[in-house]
């Protein structure tokens, strides 16, 4: 399987393996199989502000980047797009180094020189593309990228186009499961356009009005949808163990005058200077990619690049990770499984989990970062957690699997929307009055004690109401009754007889 890399001001190790690895699988799929592979089209603005908005063209190496990351099962189309959208290359598989190198290549055909930023055409030629992706098992996807707003040249023109765009494209996208990745390279851009089209298809909507932005969000988008096997980096720090079998390191750099290093577990540093037949490194303005087969066992540090990395792999034992939200819960709740498996079955050896510290790793939508420790595996070799989160947004999520020998992660993402009303309080009441357990009595604030004690209190008079009410029937029957008999002996007493009759 052809490993891939990454662009960002990031490093991102990918390593064929046939050990460890992990795969992120949500909630409404199957555990049990593989991610679809991908159809994606890259539409990249091509318009005149591009020169002044772009002007290293850090759009193209960022999706190249994306690019090589993808498995040799996926689809790639290039799009660029002015007053019209045109393809640079069709729909075609990854599967030889030639269409590697043909789709990377389509992406420095990208220009400058359009006159205007047609962005109804462009949706509607990746929908062209991705309509049929979805009825072939395969996930279709459009990573947009625009500095500007909808323009044709002509202001009413543009402003019906707009409005086409959610009344006509955006019932396709959504008809055809088609997920938009909108990224706006200024603030000047339409963003509320991007963000609407990217929420309204579960996509995700970037602003990267900076030059160390782009990459991060190509980063996201690809580990969004590949949700791909990785390594756990700590100050730009990575463990190999025996079952990689090859490994790919993509080192952001910190400006374009810096010189990426590795220090491997043994020997001295090294650079792109280093010959090796097992070695291969690529060297760009904004990041360094180095293939390394058979990678030494140990501790691999990175050198001189920022810290702000990833690590990725492919192996044949995976950290799996499963999701869901309780629905038994009013407040949102996160339930996270995660499991090791080999060979697709699961994997509960008593050597590779007795020593392992797993956390999640929680990153939240206001970018603070939060760790909570997990509980040691279940007798099923399961580690499960909950999180609830507080606040609407886009969270970001990591399992860290961590031994003395033994490094894996998975990330994910999830979009989190509170209740909008409060949590009723009628139905706690009537459960509440049914059977009020102690602890829940104990941990109730005076407001809900005083709704808890009410109807108890009502339910005490009329209880007493009508005792009061039997006990005065019951007199009024027997005295009623005590009456009657008295009137009935005495009606039968024998009248005195005279004299005359005796």
């Amino acid at each position: 399987m052809r490993k891939k890399i990454l662009k960002s001001s990031y490093l991102a190790v990918v390593c064929l393996i046939s050990g460890l690895s992990s795969s992120l699988l949500f909630a409404n799929e199957n555990p049990s199989t593989e991610k679809l592979p991908l159809d994606t089209v890259v539409i990249m603005d091509s318009s005149g502000s591009m020169k002044q908005t772009d002007p290293k063209q850090l759009r193209k190496p960022a999706a190249k980047l994306f690019i090589s990351l993808l498995d040799n099962d996926d689809r790639l189309s290039v799009v660029s797009f002015s007053s019209q959208a045109w393809p640079i290359t069709y729909l075609t598989k990854l599967e030889t180094d030639k269409q590697l190198k043909q789709a990377l290549r389509a992406t420095d055909k990208i220009s400058h020189k359009g006159m205007y930023t047609n962005i109804h055409s462009a949706i509607k030629k990746g929908i062209e593309f991705l309509k049929e992706s979805d009825q072939i098992n395969r996930e279709p996807i459009i990573i947009l990228m625009s500095d500007g707003q909808m323009d044709v040249g002509n202001k009413e023109k543009s402003a019906q186009l707009r409005e086409q765009i959610f009344e006509d494209l955006l019932p396709q996208l959504i008809e055809h499961n088609i997920k938009i990745y909108s990224i706006a390279f200024t603030e000047a851009s339409d963003q509320e356009l991007l963000q609407e089209i990217a929420d309204a298809t579960d996509g995700r909507y970037a602003l990267a009005a900076s030059d160390d932005v782009l990459h991060k969000v190509f980063s996201k988008i690809f580990e969004q949808t590949k949700q791909p096997d990785m390594l756990p980096l700590n100050e730009n720090k990575f463990v190999v163990d025996a079952s990689i079998n090859e490994i790919t390191i993509i080192a952001n750099k910190v400006s374009d005058a810096s010189q990426i290093y590795l220090k491997p577990p043994m020997g001295e540093k090294i650079n792109s200077t280093f010959k090796s037949e097992k070695i291969k490194w690529f060297v760009s303005t904004s990041f360094d990619m180095i293939t390394i087969k058979k990678p030494d066992e140990g501790e691999w540090k990175i050198l001189y690049s920022d810290d702000d990395n990833r690590a990725y792999i492919v192996t044949d034992i995976k950290l799996r990770t499963q999701f869901e939200f309780n629905t038994e819960s009013y407040q949102p709740e996160l339930i996270i499984k995660s499991w090791f498996t080999q060979n697709e079955e699961n994997e509960s050896n008593e050597e590779l989990l007795k020593n392992m510290e797993v956390v999640l790793e929680i990153e939240h939508p206001d970018d603070t970062i939060e760790t909570f420790p997990v509980e040691k595996a279940n007798e099923l070799g399961e580690f499960i957690t909950r999180f609830k989160p507080e606040a609407d947004g886009i969270y970001g999520a990591a399992i860290i699997a961590k031994s003395r020998t033994f490094q894996r992660q998975q990330i994910f993402s999830f979009k989190n929307t509170m209740p909008t009303e409060p949590e009723p309080v009628k139905e706690k009441t009537i459960e509440a009055v049914k059977k009020p357990p102690a602890e829940n009595l104990e941990s109730k604030n005076p407001a809900e004690e005083a709704t808890i004690e009410e109807p108890k209190k009502e339910d005490d008079t009329m209880q007493i109401l009508i005792y009061f009410g039997i006990f005065n029937v019951v007199l009024i029957f027997i005295g009623l009754n005590g009456f009657l008999i008295y009137r009935h002996f005495k009606g039968k007493k024998p009248a005195p007889t005279n004299s005359s009759e005796k």
